[in-house]
Parts: structure tokens; sequence; C-alpha cells
């Protein structure tokens, strides 16, 4: 049975739908089947990423806005549990340490909510490590943003 999530009203489903490739490898139109058909079938739980796309020329941010687009169609962002990824390092880097500055992750956090024209996403992953920062200032700055409203609940995803 899927576990619910502290701070956040809904339970995930079990299976979460990554849109890494929405709105540029797949079509707008391709990427909403998509997404009504997991719906359909009993998922909720959707991921998206600050960076996703941004190999692809001129699709930096897609995924998000391509997700945001469906949920403002279809009208159910409060069945949803919405989750977004920041602190990734630029896709040139090849070191590939996180940006996990309250700066840099207020800033992916921004560039996501409104890529996604969203308040607030329920859950907010940090993408890579940046093991020179402590953990108890990526931590606060994580908690800080939750207290925000902005986010329901934070974690990461490396």
């Amino acid at each position: 049975m899927p576990a619910p999530l502290p701070g956040i009203s809904l339970t995930p489903s079990r299976i979460c739908l990554g849109s890494v490739v929405f709105g540029s490898d797949i079509s707008r139109d391709e990427s909403f089947h998509v997404m009504d058909a997991f719906v359909e079938a009993g998922g909720n739980f959707l991921d998206t990423a600050h960076i996703y796309s941004a190999w692809i020329e001129g699709h930096w941010g897609t995924s998000e806005r391509t997700l945001g687009e469906w949920v403002r169609a279809r009208g159910n962002r409060d069945d949803l549990v919405i989750a977004t990824k920041g602190g990734h390092s630029p896709i040139e880097d090849t070191t590939k340490i996180g940006r996990l500055s309250r700066a840099d992750l207020e800033h992916d956090l921004s560039e996501s909510l409104e890529r996604l024209r969203m308040d607030y996403v329920d859950l907010y992953y940090i993408h890579f490590d940046e093991p020179s920062r402590p953990i108890e200032e990526i931590v606060d700055s994580l908690a800080d943003i939750q207290a925000s409203g902005r986010i329901r609940a934070y974690g990461l995803s490396n």
C-alpha cells in the first residue's frame, strides 16, 4: 500500500510518471495522452526537473512547461502529487556537482514554479550532492523554503 508523505495531503501513487522528454522528444499532444492514460490507470504522482530537456537546444524547461499546461488544461491540480528537482549542475559541467546554496535552490525553484505556473510543488528534490557544502546548510535552506509554502516536502534524487 502506498504511504503518505508528511506535509502532502494526497498519498502518491506507487508509480511516479517521469516527464523528462515531455514536450521535446515526445510532442505536447503525445505527452498529454501519456499523462491522461497514467491518471486514468490510477496514477497521481508526476515528476519533472528544472534541468529536463536542457540538452536539447531550445527545450530547457519544456518538461515543466508541458506538465503545467496539462494540469491547467485538465483542471486537476488538487488531485495530483507534483514533484520537481533543482540544484543540478549546468548541463555542460562534467563534474556533476550540485548547486545547493540557498540562492541556487531559490533560483531553480522559482524558475520551476514559473514554468509550471504553480504556487507550490508537493515534493522538491535536490538533484545532486555538493560535498563541500555542509548538509545542515542544505537542509536549513530546504526547511525555510518549505516553511514559505512553496514546497510541501523535500528530498533528494541522485
